[in-house]
This record gives C-alpha cells, sequence and structure tokens, in this order.
C-alpha cells in the first residue's frame, strides 16, 4: 500500500489542524489535485506535496506539503490562499508557478504572465530557494 496518494491526503486534510480551513473545500465540491511524491527532505521516507481544487473557476487555490516521519504526517508548508496554481516536481524540489493578472484581465487569459517559486529543504524546513517570472507558462 502506497503512503502517498489522493485518499491519504485528503484525509490528512481532514485530520490535521493547520489545514482546516481546506476542509469544506474538499468536503463539497473541491479536492485534492495534483500529487507529488518525493522524499523533499532528504530522509529516505517518500513525502507529498499536493495542491486543492476549489471545486470551480479559481482552480487549485491551496497547496500543501506534507513529511513523513517515524509516527505520521507533520505539514511542513502550507498556502491556503493562492489562484490558480500549478505544482510541479523538480528533483525532490516541489515548483509552483501561479498567474499573473493586470487590471481588467479575464479569468481565462493572465497577461502579467507567471510567477514561479521552487522550494527545497534547507535542514529544517520546505523553503524557497529560487523564484524567478517567465511571459509564457512553462509546465
Amino acid at each position: 500500500m502506497s503512503l502517498c496518494t489522493p485518499a491519504v491526503a485528503k484525509a490528512q486534510v481532514l485530520a490535521q489542524r493547520p489545514l482546516a480551513p481546506l476542509v469544506a473545500t474538499v468536503e463539497n465540491g473541491g479536492g485534492v489535485d495534483q500529487l507529488l511524491c518525493a522524499d523533499l527532505d532528504g530522509d529516505g521516507r517518500v513525502d507529498m506535496a499536493f495542491s486543492v481544487f476549489s471545486g470551480g473557476t479559481a482552480g487549485d487555490t491551496a497547496w500543501v506539503a506534507l513529511r513523513r516521519t517515524a509516527t505520521g504526517w507533520r505539514v511542513v508548508y502550507r498556502d491556503l490562499q493562492d489562484y490558480k496554481l500549478s505544482l510541479k516536481r523538480e528533483g525532490d524540489d516541489v515548483v509552483v508557478t501561479t498567474p499573473v493578472y493586470r487590471k481588467n484581465d479575464p479569468n481565462c487569459c493572465p497577461s502579467g504572465g507567471f510567477d514561479h517559486r521552487r522550494f527545497g529543504w534547507n535542514g529544517r524546513a520546505l523553503a524557497v530557494v529560487r523564484r524567478w517570472h517567465t511571459k509564457r507558462f512553462a509546465g
């Protein structure tokens, strides 16, 4: 049985107090969307990062990273208020991409390009190790 599954991610959203703001979303039309399984902290255990789908046109509006410990899962990063984010794995790092909307841009079409943040383990926490911007989505 794999420990890194959408069902396990959803169960952790429902069980972990720091993720309580996401409960209504995952129970009412949204849910776990993009799931990345990797050893994020270098301890040999498979950890997970996942996005949460809003259930509507906002797309994925949150993402969470959980570290697998000897006694269970521990939240090591959470961004609970984002908009149309995308997750990608690069090695054991997580890259989060978000669109940049300018004034009067329609929901479909951000004209400001895309912001990217690469998160890596710094020995104690998952933290931003690089930021960059592109004009086009480079998923």
